[in-house]
Parts: structure tokens; sequence; C-alpha cells
């Protein structure tokens, strides 16, 4: 093992560790990039569902109001912000498309584009050295200052640290929570890790033949035992075997995932017509029932649901679709009303870390300069990306807090 001082080693070799790297060396550092798996960058690569949203391009006051903690975040996205990380890629030749709700994507829609982009200048660059296979197992601290890390390889040394391990999402990639011990080794505390942008399980489902089905335009509704409203969004979701999923649902679940931490009992409406009121709306029942009596109540239903959906609110409404509409009576039409508006499901928890798309917690902020992402409690040490206590919404804000982390931490070494 080469044990030859470098200017900075980091440890990941992620979204936040790549750009780290790339910024180091642009400043003349020595780097020695780590990384536990045989290939680097597995979760951006398949970020997006391989597509790789990499940030939005909504102005600075609307961009840092989907972050958790924007004060903290603030530093960080003036060095280096979402207009300057389209900049970055561009600059590469790595062109950039911006889709709906200012959501900004590869022009190519490959996630491995931004991969190569990222990696194309440290590899066979004389001022870089990156290890694949090498699992950190412990920082060399002395006098209070990190000078290495102990590796399954072997001891390394270098003037700085820089922690990008990422968080406990998709832990197959390698971010399955090393980070965190590695940081309470120079005594940081960890604030409880939470899967967040993750599906829900509710008690019932749905059934299998709707895996994946897509309801458009509806309101859901997260309301505690007392029926208050804890939060809601409006949009596109996804129906499942085990529960929901899709874009306003992974919003859901980083806005209530503490509450499902502490067991707290939480229910999901899910309002499929949002824009029209209960009363309005079972006049039209009312009316399409009596106009159409002659049909079947499977025929009936499918005024207000897709067909694949029909003997799904049948069931739960204690229907049978192939009777006749004419059959129908008030409380049957309540009923109706009831699913397309009221009915509650009761939460049971997430679809889990593997399912997870960010972490909600990690290594606390208060143990963290801002403006250089450095260690309060160890010299030289610096953190960045999803192993900090720092979150977001869906729709590229998570990855531009790993990128604009990664460029400070790599800009603030000496």
């Amino acid at each position: 093992m080469d044990t030859k001082q470098s200017d900075v080693i980091i440890i990941g070799a992620g979204a936040s560790g790549l750009i780290a790297a790339n910024i180091a060396v642009e400043r003349g550092k020595t780097v020695i990039l780590l990384e536990k798996k045989s290939q680097m960058g597995l979760k951006l690569r398949i970020t997006g569902k391989g597509h790789c949203n990499i940030t939005n391009n909504c102005d600075k006051q609307s961009f840092l109001s989907h972050i958790s903690n924007k004060d903290f975040f603030l530093p960080a996205f003036e060095r280096f912000s979402n207009k300057d990380l389209i900049d970055f890629f561009s600059k590469r030749n790595v062109s950039m498309v911006v889709e709906r709700g200012e959501r900004v994507y590869p022009e190519s829609k490959k996630a491995l584009d931004v991969f190569l982009c990222l990696i194309k200048d440290l590899e066979n660059n004389d001022k870089v050295t990156i290890k694949k296979d090498c699992k950190v197992e412990k920082l060399i601290i002395k006098d209070n200052c990190v000078v290495g890390v102990k590796t399954n390889q072997g001891e390394i040394f270098a003037n700085n640290v820089i922690l990008a391990t990422g968080g406990n999402t998709y832990q197959t990639t390698g971010s399955c929570g090393d980070g965190y011990k590695l940081a309470k080794q120079a005594n940081h505390n960890i604030i409880r890790p939470l899967p967040i942008l993750v599906g829900l399980r509710t008690k019932e489902g749905y059934e299998r033949r709707l895996q994946d089905f897509e309801v458009k335009n509806c309101e859901v509704r997260i309301e505690d035992k007392l029926r208050n409203i804890v939060a809601k969004e409006f949009g596109d979701i996804y129906l499942d075997e085990y529960g929901v999923s899709g874009p306003i649902i992974l919003t859901l679940s980083r806005l209530i995932a503490q509450e499902l931490d502490k067991e707290e009992q939480l229910y999901l409406i899910i309002d499929y017509k949002p824009k029209i009121s209960e009363e309005k709306l079972y006049l039209e029942i009312q009316n399409t029932v009596r106009e159409r009596r002659i049909e079947s109540i499977g025929s009936v239903l499918r005024k207000w649901f897709a067909k694949d959906m029909v003997n799904e609110v049948a069931d739960k409404c204690r229907l049978n679709a192939r009777s006749m509409a004419k059959n129908i009576t008030e409380k049957d039409m309540k009923n109706i009303l009831w699913y397309m508006k009221q009915r509650r499901q009761e939460i049971i928890g997430d679809m889990g870390w593997n399912e997870a798309i960010v972490t909600k917690g990690g290594v606390s902020l208060e143990e963290i300069d801002s403006k250089t992402m450095k260690s309060k409690k160890v010299n030289n040490l610096y953190f960045c990306g999803e192993v900090i206590d720092l979150d977001a919404d869906t729709g590229g804000f998570n990855l531009q807090i790993a990128f604009s982390t990664g460029v400070l931490s790599a800009s603030s070494i000496d």
C-alpha cells in the first residue's frame, strides 16, 4: 500500500465525492479517492430511474424553500448553485434540458453520461489515485486532527479527509451507514437516519393486478387519529399491492417520516375528485345512476374510474359490478362517494431502505461549519452529501445538495 502523503482523501465515489475530487484537482490538490465497491457512482447511475434529475431550475428563494435547513445550506448553494451545476456539465459537453416542474436532466436522459463526465478528468490523472474495493474501517486521528484512514488495504495518509459516504438508501450501491460510524469516531452526533422519498404501506393495499397503476390529479391527505390533517399534496400517485407510491407520496413520506418512526397512528385519504365538492359529486352520482339505471354497476363506475379499478371500487363499496345500476341504493351511492372522497387507510409504515431515495438524518449540522463543511470537532475533517443531516423534496434538490456541499468542502481545503 502506498502511504505517500496526499492533500486529501475522499471517502466515497458518489455524486458528492466525485465532484469534490474534480474541484480539488482543479485547485491543484493531490487526491486519493476511495470507493468500497468495485465500481464508482453506482447510486448516481440509477438516479431518477436512470435518467438523473440532477437539479431544479427554479429561482434561489424557491429552491431554498425545498431544503430541510436552508440557512445551513445557503453558503454551499451560494458557492455552487443550480445554475453553476448546469454550467459545470454544459462546459464539459453534457447538455441539459428543463422539464416539468423545472426538473433538470441530461439531454440524453442517461445518468451514465453524468457519471462519465465526473470521472473523465479523474482517471489517468497524475494528481488522482483511485482505489476501489477499499473499505475505510477507521479514521486515524492524532492530536484532534485527522491524518489518514485505516482501510481493508492498509493505512493511507493525507492532510485532509472528506467524508462523502452517502446515507442509508440503496444499500446495494454501498450506502449503508458506514459514514455514521466514522463520524462517531470523531465524536460527532448522528441524528437518527430515516428513509424518505419512499412509498407508503397501508393496511389494506390494492389488488396485485393494480401494481403501478397510475392515478392522476388526485389529492392525498395524511390525517392523525383525531382526523387532523398532518400533510396533503395534489398530483399523481401509483397504487401498489402494499400501499401507494408516486411523486406526491414521496413528498408526503418526507413530511411524516418522524411520525412514522414514532409509530404514531396515521391515515391516508385519496380524494379522486378534489376539484368537485362532496355535495356536487353526490348529486352527480345520483343523476348518473338514475340516467343509466339499465346499465351494469361496473359500467356506471367507469364514469369516475378507469376500467382496471372498477372491481377494486365495487369490492370496497360492497357492490356487484355485474348487477344492474337500478339496484343501487342510497347507501350504495354514499359508499361510492365515500370511496372517491373520504376512504381512510391506515398507514403501517414505509417501503423501507431499499426503495427510499434519500436519507433523512445523519451527522448533526450543529457540529459542521456551514461556510466550509469542516468538522467543528476534529481538525481537517470535512463532510458532504447525504451523510449529513440535510435533505429536500423530490425534484432534483437532493442531488444539488450533494453537488453543492461537495464543491464547498473541496474548495475549503487549504
